[in-house]
């Protein structure tokens, strides 16, 4: 049998170099090469019952390792980081079912030829299932975060986008009812649907935008001798059929993708040249959005001059996705902080007002503390999943009402820091009354705000900084908007930066709107 390597034939079995470079002299010299994988997407990748991570695309980590002679370190990523993880060094290379776009191609070292290919479907449930793309436009459309398909859906077929973090929360959405159907890639949920007689979805038969799916290294190495030696892997499995193996032995069945490329490299005489014939690469990579006109001059000589790339600002969808995101923090921080002090009032009121009055106060009581020992003691993120996906779910499934991301999101952070803000008021009411205890419950208050003013701008503070949570419940704030960009190349350093100094400023607004509270709060309480 013969490879092709870089337009070389190589005989035999493709073996390392004898003079490697860059990485994998990394590797080499640690003795351990750590792949990216999904371990959300069966049977490529999934977690068995041990909590192993195996499926069709470990199996080829563990190829690639054995033939270069060292351990396997397989680390879980998403759609969203694995490309950024491969880039900073965190992971080796990675076979995590990713598309391969021109987008992409600029990001990160994607190797020809291709290992596999897929296209997007729509999951939905069987009594309502839709039969085109046309069905759904306008509908909300579960979408996981970094496909490199999301754009496209929205912008050609007209869906409304609900981005969730992983696979598990977007199916857990479908599940509830917060979307119609679910697009991902045809793969997973044909394999879904086979896998579960008696699953009550369905997938539906037009299948849009076929990519091939690539192995990708960082930035700089696909010409380097680790992206050489994959991709000279890659060839070999496609001759050896040895992809199409495991296809078998995962139960997928032969793809005619596989079995072409299979044909290709199998020939007595192999692929060769550089560029390798275009039967040999499998598909061309997914071309994503249309180009649009040049950045302005002073984007890329800021760029140039301080490294600070601004030209995704230049793109109005990224651009419009972004203002939405900055106004939705902004939103969401208002209605928390304003909600939290609204709840910690309210129920430290209540405490004050009844604490210490007999029996049927205590019983009262009981339900103010319960609330309080809950909102305190459950972590928010928790909180928005039950509400969310359990009692939003029923609520919507049973057609009375369905709660919307934003109000689940400023009623948990509102009750959670509300519940802090409580105890702080209800104590510091307590040590009023104690010097006052002719006052009414009203009057302490201005007293009660001043001692517990450092605890309740703390809960403030911390609640505006956990609005990062509410991503996991398809809310786009900032935080999650700009991971999704970056995701779609946009760059590292400039955003995490920028998202550090917003939320510095925005740290500074808030503790100056609590500084004329209070001085508000001082000169009422004169009064």
């Amino acid at each position: 049998m013969v490879f092709c390597l870089w337009g070389q034939v190589v005989l035999a079995q493709v073996q390392l170099p004898e003079t490697v470079d860059g990485r994998l002299a990394h590797i080499l010299q640690r003795g351990t090469l750590i792949v990216g994988v999904k371990t959300d997407y069966p049977p490529w990748g999934m977690l068995d019952a041990e909590g192993n991570i195996t499926g069709l695309e470990p199996d080829l980590a563990r190829a690639l390792a054995a033939r270069m002679g060292v351990k396997l370190e397989l680390v879980s990523v998403t759609a969203s980081n694995r490309l950024a993880r491969v880039n900073q060094g965190v992971i080796d290379v990675v076979i995590a079912t990713m598309g391969d776009t021109v987008t992409r191609r600029a990001q990160a070292g994607l190797l020809e030829p291709s290992y596999y290919s897929s296209g997007v479907v729509a999951y939905g449930p069987g009594d309502r299932a839709h039969q085109s793309w046309e069905d759904l436009r306008g509908q909300p459309v579960c979408m996981t975060q970094g496909a490199y398909y999301n754009r496209t859906l929205e912008e050609t077929y007209g869906v409304a986008g609900q981005y969730f973090p992983a696979n598990r929360e977007a199916k857990m959405a479908l599940s509830f009812g917060r979307c119609v159907a679910w697009a991902f890639d045809d793969t997973a949920l044909v394999q879904r649907v086979l896998a579960n007689a008696d699953d009550p979805y369905t997938v539906m038969e037009e299948r849009i935008l076929v990519t091939p799916w690539a192995i990708a290294v960082a930035q700089g190495e696909a010409e380097a001798t680790l992206g050489r030696f994959v991709s000279a892997m890659i060839g070999e499995w496609h001759a050896t059929g040895h992809i199409l193996a495991l296809e078998r032995k995962w139960q997928i069945g032969e793809s005619a993708y596989l079995q072409g490329l299979n044909a290709a490299w199998a020939q007595p005489s192999p692929c060769r040249g550089d560029p390798l014939p275009a039967p040999c690469l499998g598909a061309p990579p997914f071309p994503q959005a249309e180009e649009t006109e040049p950045p302005p001059a002073w984007m890329l000589t800021l760029r140039d001059r301080t490294g600070i790339d601004l030209r995704v600002f230049h793109d109005a969808y990224s651009r419009g996705r972004l203002m939405r995101g900055l106004g939705l923090t902004l939103a969401l921080s208002t209605v928390a902080i304003l909600g939290a002090l609204a709840v910690g009032l309210a129920l430290g009121l209540m405490d004050a007002a009844l604490r210490g009055r007999g029996l049927w106060a205590r019983l009262l009581l009981a339900p103010q503390r319960i609330l309080v020992t809950v909102a305190r003691m459950t972590p928010p993120i928790l909180q928005m999943y039950i509400v969310f996906f359990g009692l939003g779910g029923v609520l919507a499934q049973s057609a009375l009402i369905t709660p919307g991301a934003f109000g689940v999101a400023a009623l948990i952070l509102s009750l959670y820091a509300g519940s802090t803000n409580a105890v702080l008021l209800s104590h510091a009411l307590a040590q009023e009354r104690g010097e006052r205890p002719g006052a009414t419950v009203w009057a302490l208050v201005p007293g009660a705000f001043q001692r517990a003013y450092d605890g309740l701008v703390a809960a403030c503070v911390n609640i505006v900084k956990a609005a990062g949570m509410a991503s996991a419940i398809a809310l786009a704030e900032l935080v999650s908007t700009v991971n999704l960009i970056v995701s779609e190349g946009g760059d590292v350093s400039t955003f995490m930066n920028g998202l550090l100094v917003f939320y510095f400023l925005l740290m500074l607004g808030v503790l100056w709107l609590f500084r004329r509270l209070r001085g508000w709060v001082v000169r009422e309480g004169a009064r």
